[in-house]
């Protein structure tokens, strides 16, 4: 298959949820990395978070369950792809560029990208037509991103309201979804969640080598001011330190290992502290030698 070339490869930002994707995305979109005309609260552009989630739906896949996209056979992946490229040019377009009158996303002549969880495994579709895009993954430890996860779900849960439309849909057995997700219940069904987001991430480096970056969410915490002139480089950006700092100045670095003052989360971390993911990203050692 062939497809359009870009004009300006996009950059796409990849992690698991609550890992601090939205907040660096937020600072890029300042700095002029334009990441779409109509976001939604977490600053994803909706064009490309309806792309992921039909994407989702064609492979029987959840947020929750993004392990059944890996089952998709070769045919349909082959439509996914046909069907992106599609949109791409599509008035559907207009959802994601806004006042840019272009007639293809591809035709963009700025630096543009775009945001979504789901991106660490619709990469495998995102690289055929962005073959020379730049990958951004920002990965948080488990506990606090597990934590705040946790915490917005159980919200939506809570929110629910059987609306008429709701129960239209019943009527007439339309599937409609209680509430975001049905597995994430407890630290370990978080922690396990977490670990299949970060596993399939850090498989994309072989393959994308110095055009994927990786920062650790504790490691911004700690400078973000350098942090986000590393990523404002990486994006080919044009800034000032000036507007740097003036741009993270509330940046607050104590929500940098938040867990640490709630007694389960400590005593869950104590369980999974040797594992091979915390041993390898460096989560091991978070209180010292207790």
């Amino acid at each position: 298959m062939s497809f359009k070339k870009s004009k300006i490869e996009p950059i796409i930002i990849i992690g698991m949820h609550r890992s601090g994707t939205t907040m660096i995305t937020e600072f890029l979109d300042q700095l002029g990395l334009f990441v779409g005309a109509k976001l939604d609260p977490n600053h994803e552009s909706l064009f490309f978070f309806d792309l992921n989630k039909w994407i989702f739906d064609v492979g029987i896949a959840k947020v929750d369950y993004p392990q059944n996209l890996e089952l998709m056979n070769p045919n349909c992946k082959e439509e996914v792809i046909k069907v992106i490229d599609y949109h791409l040019s599509s008035s559907r377009r207009k959802k994601y560029l806004g006042p840019h009158k272009v007639n293809d996303i591809r035709d963009l002549d700025i630096p543009w990208g775009w945001k979504e969880p789901r991106n660490s495994f619709t990469l495998e579709f995102y690289k055929v037509l962005f073959p020379n895009a730049k990958i951004i993954h920002i990965y948080r430890n488990p506990i606090d991103s597990t934590n705040s996860y946790l915490k917005r779900d159980r919200k939506r849960r809570n929110e629910f309201e059987l609306t008429w439309k709701k129960k239209l849909k019943r009527k007439f057995l339309i599937a409609d979804k209680y509430h975001q997700n049905f597995r994430l219940n407890t630290l370990q069904d978080g922690y396990d969640l977490w670990k299949e987001y970060v596993s399939k991430a850090f498989s994309w480096e072989a393959e994308y080598g110095d055009r994927m970056l990786t920062l650790k969410y504790e490691n911004f915490l700690d400078n973000p001011a350098d942090r986000i002139k590393m990523l404002a480089d990486f994006c080919g950006l044009k800034t000032t330190e000036a507007k740097i700092k003036e741009l993270v100045k509330d940046v607050d670095s104590s929500r940098k290992y938040a867990f640490t003052n709630d007694e389960k989360s400590v005593d869950f971390y104590h369980r999974i502290q040797q594992e091979e993911w915390m041993t390898r990203l460096g989560y091991d050692d978070i209180l010292g030698n207790s």
